[in-house]
């Protein structure tokens, strides 16, 4: 999203103020953001609020030819987000009207453009705003769905503005879509698994899911039907499916339906092994003994039904015979790639960044040190050539 030009078209809803959000999370990811207010808005709020986080501002109180503040020139971006959106905005839109310079500017524009509705759920749910949604759709614009919720007005119903963070994660979706991965399936799991010792206890790992979490954000922005597969608690925009144990972890990725051009990412941290006898309820301390029987864990990469192209993550803190384990890996499971992860003073659990080598039986790549964000990117680059 660095630098990219984006337009944040701002309807006359009451939920207006969450625009201000929107707006601080695109510049926060880098981009050049303008604003278009239109006269609803403007019942709401003032330009100056918007000309202060903004690379510029566009009403009808200041449209000046001379100054280059018009229709035209504000319709030139890399993409328009309008939000939130009224009925009244979604309506005129779909039909093509363009009666004041709002409108103008929306139909000059040849960027890719979501749409955000917020406004009463009986306006939102008249068939005629059904219907010009659906013609929005037909003409490429990414709709993100209103939720259900008390609204101003007091009536229950699906008509607030959605998440502001999850309007920009569609935003980077759409600037980022890569024509290799869509209509296709990423599977990635993700965080530790928990063995069960007895209903108190158990046996875990320190894995903190940071970089299963980016490498989905990264296909998904890119524009894969990701499905994500954790332990660990994040917000996604995409499908997440959670676990605890390891055989959780197995039936959830055997319950998947892919073809073999689908993808597998096996980045949880899965315990090599389990205990022998787990118990119910909570063992006494004095009961339990010195030692606790271990057994090892199934191999969930050899016991998958999934016919995909296979990607597994390897660990290792030994940098001297780390490769050759991680190219063993390769061959004895069957898999497409190996991420090796080396830890050591500057990569350790739960840290920020991270180095990989991406290991195929032709070639190992090595990825630079960097941010785990930018890291999965590279790896969704090199996964292509898998």
């Amino acid at each position: 999203m660095k630098n990219r030009d984006i337009l944040l078209a701002v309807c006359g809803s009451i939920s207006f103020y969450k625009a201000y959000e929107i707006l601080s999370l695109l510049k926060k990811n880098g981009a050049n953001v303008r604003v278009l207010l239109s006269d609803g808005a403007l019942k709401f709020t003032t330009p100056v609020g918007f000309e202060a986080l903004s690379n510029g501002v566009l009403s009808s109180l200041n449209e000046s030819w001379a100054d280059n503040l018009t229709h035209i020139s504000f319709s030139k971006n890399d993409l328009i987000i309008i939000a939130p959106a009224t009925a009244n905005s979604i309506n005129k839109i779909a039909l093509g009207i363009a009666d004041n310079i709002f409108l103008q500017t929306i139909l000059a524009a040849s960027c890719p453009k979501i749409i955000a509705p917020a406004a009463n759920n009986h306006m939102l749910e008249n068939p005629a705003t059904i219907r010009n949604l659906e013609i929005l759709k037909n003409d490429g614009f990414i709709i993100v769905e209103p939720i259900a919720k008390t609204l101003a007005c007091l009536d229950y119903g699906k008509g607030g503005l959605n998440e502001p963070w999850l309007i920009v994660e569609t935003a980077k979706r759409v600037l980022n879509q890569d024509e290799f991965y869509k209509g296709k399936k990423v599977i990635i799991t993700g965080g530790p698994t928990t063995e069960k010792i007895d209903d108190a206890r158990a046996i875990t790992n320190h894995s903190s899911g940071k970089m299963s979490k980016a490498l989905a954000d990264s296909f998904y922005y890119a524009g894969a039907d990701v499905v994500f597969i954790s332990s660990v608690d994040f917000d996604t925009p995409y499908k997440m499916i959670k676990f605890k144990s390891s055989n959780e972890l197995l039936n959830a990725l055997n319950s998947q339906k892919v073809t073999q051009n689908d993808i597998l990412i096996m980045c949880a941290a899965v315990s090599d092994f389990v205990c022998l006898n787990p118990k119910d309820g909570k063992i006494k301390k004095d009961k339990m003994g010195d030692k606790i029987e271990l057994k090892l864990n199934i191999d969930i990469l050899k016991n998958l039904n999934l016919n995909c192209k296979k990607i597994g993550f390897k660990m290792e803190m030994d940098p001297q015979n780390a490769l050759n384990n991680a190219k063993n890996m390769l061959i004895d499971k069957n898999l497409d790639a190996v991420c090796l992860n080396i830890l050591n003073d500057k990569i350790k659990f739960g840290s920020n960044q991270t180095q990989i080598s991406f290991i195929t039986k032709d070639s190992t790549t090595q990825t630079d040190f960097a941010p785990k964000e930018l890291v999965a990117s590279q790896i969704t680059k090199l996964v292509k050539n898998i």
